[in-house]
């Protein structure tokens, strides 16, 4: 199945910013690829309810059972906040399929979401007038990130919303989907420089050319507007989420009440190692760090440029300043919400393999989407 990933894999790998925007830098998917959407419907009263956390953790259990069920963390996704979305040949979309289904029979008695699942066919998506490309983002712990451009993924989203039956999914629901690899084990990220700011920005006309100016901008604030650093890192216990990982892995309550006890002795013992040696990388723990650090997933173009940033307030004015004028210029609709800490969920596999979503707090990407939404609205 490795080598049904191989326009993927053979894609090509960008690291500047800068260069996101250059159409060269990505592949054409073939048509017989599909694109399955994952999200949770009606999450608006969890966030009022303070329980974004586990809409996010939703997001991520998304990707690690897919990862799971394919026996391969290679597969292009992107996180969304309250949801995730995957491009995937045909060997592997029963599967796909399967597992997401399995995950939203889990999700509702775990944490009262319902988890949306759909695909779209790539050929759809073109014959609808848009595109599916891709590149490739290498992280420092052992993970690609895909980069999307064409609109397709975009449109696959809309048209999984508006027309739900039509292009639900049909495969039966895998019967207990395995999430071991999901962790929920660190604080609420507080910001250091004022607040943490989550940006959505769409171009108009899959164009990315107008965001070069923005791109710049927000090159000059990285690293120091980086929502995680060693400097912010929560090394606080116990972990507050940690009910939310084992809702949604164990639904016996003695498994979960075993696990639970076992759990809190270990990140007991890992803070305390890290207090002590997180800055020191000639450790194991600070090695951890340091390529935690370089794996999270805080900036990511998935037609939607997503960036979640620590700025201060001038710099947060005039990254709005600016996006007002491209705005008023008909190149780009966005969205943007402030709180004052980030979110992060974990996909774990060793102390040298790890990737880590990263989303705005109180309700990050997805009040930042209703506000984009809206004014792609406004300007319609």
């Amino acid at each position: 199945m490795v080598n049904d990933l191989g326009p993927y894999l053979q894609a090509s790998q960008v690291s500047r910013l800068r260069d996101w925007l250059n159409a060269a830098s990505y592949t054409p998917l073939p048509d017989d690829w599909a694109v399955f959407v994952a999200d949770v419907e009606q999450s608006t009263p969890a966030i009022s309810a303070g329980r974004y956390k586990e809409v996010n953790a939703l997001g991520v259990a998304c990707i690690v059972a897919v990862c799971n069920a394919c026996g391969e963390d290679r597969i292009p996704y992107s996180f969304g906040g309250d949801g995730a979305a995957f491009v995937v040949p045909p060997s592997l979309q029963a599967v796909v399929g399967s597992a997401l289904l399995g995950l939203s029979v889990r999700s509702a008695p775990a944490l009262s979401l319902h988890l949306r699942v759909g695909c779209v066919p790539v050929r759809t998506l073109r014959a609808l007038g848009s595109d599916l490309r891709v590149a490739r983002r290498r992280l420092s712990a052992g993970f690609d990130m895909a980069l999307f451009s064409g609109g397709g993924l975009s449109l696959a989203d809309a048209l999984v919303k508006a027309e739900p039956q039509r292009y639900a999914v049909s495969q039966t629901p895998r019967q207990a989907p395995s999430i071991q690899g999901l962790e929920c084990r660190w604080n609420d990220v507080p910001s250091r420089r004022g607040r943490i700011l989550t940006l959505l920005v769409r171009v108009r006309h899959n164009d990315l050319s107008p965001l070069q100016g923005l791109i710049q901008q927000i090159e000059a604030l990285i690293p120091q507007a980086n929502p995680v650093r060693r400097d912010n890192l929560p090394l606080s216990w116990p972990p507050r989420h940690l009910g939310t990982e084992l809702r949604l892995k164990h639904p016996q309550s003695w498994l979960r009440a075993l696990s639970h006890a076992g759990l809190w002795a270990l990140t007991g013992l890992f803070s305390r190692v890290l207090r002590r040696q997180a800055a020191d990388d000639a450790t194991a723990a600070g090695r951890y760090v340091a390529g935690l650090l370089d794996s999270t997933d805080h900036l990511k173009l998935d037609d939607v440029f997503r960036a979640v940033l620590d700025v201060t307030e001038q710099e947060a004015r005039a990254l709005e300043a600016s996006l007002q004028a491209l705005q008023a210029a008909g190149h780009l609709d966005y969205g943007l919400h402030a709180s004052d800490h980030a979110l992060m969920t974990c996909l774990v596999r060793s102390m040298t393999q790890h990737v880590h979503f990263v989303d705005g707090g109180d309700g990050g990407y997805a009040l930042a989407a209703r506000q984009l939404k809206a004014r792609q609205v406004a300007a319609s």
